[in-house]
């Protein structure tokens, strides 16, 4: 993931600022973090890791073991989690199907996005749970490092696009601390795609052959 900040800050989305964090939302949530043109690793090497912060004291359990962290509350793998409760619990939803077709036991970003297209309600509702809470998120990163860019990766930001951010945008702006140019915090779609780690990664070899 820090590789993949680098990369989008070098030649993607976040090119020619001087601040960026950059959040990959995928079966979990990571971050990347660029201060004064340089990646920040902190003292332990752990900066960036955003997917990790609570979010909901006591909510559901995140992969590492804790609860309440971004990462069970807006990944793909949230949205999965509550999908399948919702259908376990009777409600109806074209995901069994969908991924019946593609003869897969992952709900993946492009079933998702598929049955967001379709009109499935209970997928929908996941999805607004997780768009309200990575809003969540971002809206705490900006209040705390004020970046001139968020780069938003992952699946559901490469199928959907503005279709998946612009809720995201939404709710991070209404929690903004200082509402004064809040666009000038723009929260993009990262431009390289699966290309952004490896680009990222030649780019600090790079730099530390030099």
């Amino acid at each position: 993931v820090n590789v993949g900040a680098v990369g989008e800050y070098t030649y993607g989305a976040g090119h020619g600022a001087r601040d960026m964090l950059a959040i990959f939302v995928g079966t979990g949530i990571g971050g990347g973090l660029i201060l004064d043109g340089s990646l920040r690793q902190g003292a332990r090497f752990s900066a960036g890791e955003v997917g990790h912060m609570v979010l909901q004291a006591g909510g559901p359990l995140c992969g590492c073991g804790q609860r309440g962290h971004a990462e069970a509350l807006a990944s793909r793998t949230a949205i999965e989690r509550d999908v399948r409760a919702a259908i376990r619990g009777g409600r109806p939803s074209i995901v069994s199907e969908l991924m019946d077709l593609d003869n897969g036991r992952l709900m993946t970003a492009g079933i998702i996005a598929q049955a967001v297209q379709r009109g499935d309600a209970v997928v929908i509702e996941a999805m607004r749970d997780a768009q309200h809470y990575l809003g969540l998120l971002i809206s705490a990163c900006v209040n705390l490092l004020d970046p001139e860019v968020i780069v938003v990766g992952g699946g559901l930001t490469e199928r959907m696009g503005d279709a998946y951010l612009e809720p995201v945008r939404a709710v991070a702006r209404q929690h903004y601390v200082n509402q004064s140019d809040a666009e000038r915090v723009r929260i993009v779609q990262a431009a390289l795609g699966d290309l952004s780690g490896a680009i990222g990664a030649a780019v600090v070899a790079r730099q530390r052959a030099a």
